[in-house]
């Protein structure tokens, strides 16, 4: 018996629907814009919590070492330092009360955009977790409560989480994109720290073009 005959005559394996690919996609790459100690991938599945996602984008991710990957987290996703910039869509947006009146024009936490989340949140019987209660619209979040739609094949739901909440990711690259000049002129950095900063700023910026590329590519293309 010939096995390669039989594995040619066998039915294909389906495709996994662009929902389950984005569904996976998203709950890997969630981990990547946690704070500092959150529980994130180990060193093995790592690789895979951004590759899924470039992958779904068509975006050319460069592994980055892992004392740039540090040096990207405790500079950027720490709130208070001067390089501080956390993936909180509410910073990245204006700021109004919920009478529609602008406080802000970005900056603070706490905008329509995380009052929003939160009730969505309640509406699903999700609890937001207690590191993140100033920032329920935080990116990991945001991934997180669009794979639970995809999950329960709520498509409509996730599509409209889409353009409601993941509009402010090209504002959020550029933040990244000033941050990485200031840390190429700090004089605080030593010429180590600069490389590290700059490789792991360059990393998170592709990060974030395949996500913003990945999500909004699913909604439009099942729209």
């Amino acid at each position: 018996m010939n096995p390669d005959a039989n594995a040619a005559n066998a039915p294909a394996t389906p495709l996994a629907p662009p929902a389950a690919l984005l569904r996976n996609a998203c709950v890997d790459a969630a981990p990547l814009f946690a704070p500092p100690g959150f529980e994130g991938p180990d060193e093995a599945g790592e690789r895979g919590s951004w590759e899924a996602m470039a992958h779904l984008a068509g975006e050319a991710v460069t592994t980055p070492r892992a004392a740039a990957r540090r040096a990207f987290e405790r500079e950027l996703l720490v709130a208070g330092l001067p390089l501080a910039a956390l993936p909180v869509e509410s910073l990245h947006k204006p700021w109004c009360t919920p009478d529609g009146v602008m406080r802000a024009s970005r900056g603070m936490y706490g905008g329509e955009s995380a009052q929003h989340v939160r009730a969505l949140c309640d509406a699903c019987g999700l609890s937001v977790p207690p590191a993140f209660a100033a920032m329920p619209d935080h990116l990991t979040l945001l991934l997180e409560l669009l794979a639970f739609f995809l999950e329960a094949g709520a498509e409509p739901s996730a599509r409209m989480l889409v353009h409601d909440h993941f509009d402010w990711l090209g504002a959020y690259d550029a933040t990244l994109a000033a941050r990485a000049e200031q840390a190429a002129g700090a004089p605080a950095f030593d010429e180590e720290k600069r490389r590290d900063l700059a490789e792991g700023i360059a990393f998170m910026r592709g990060v974030v073009r395949s996500i913003d590329g990945a999500v909004h590519g699913w909604a439009e293309g099942t729209a």
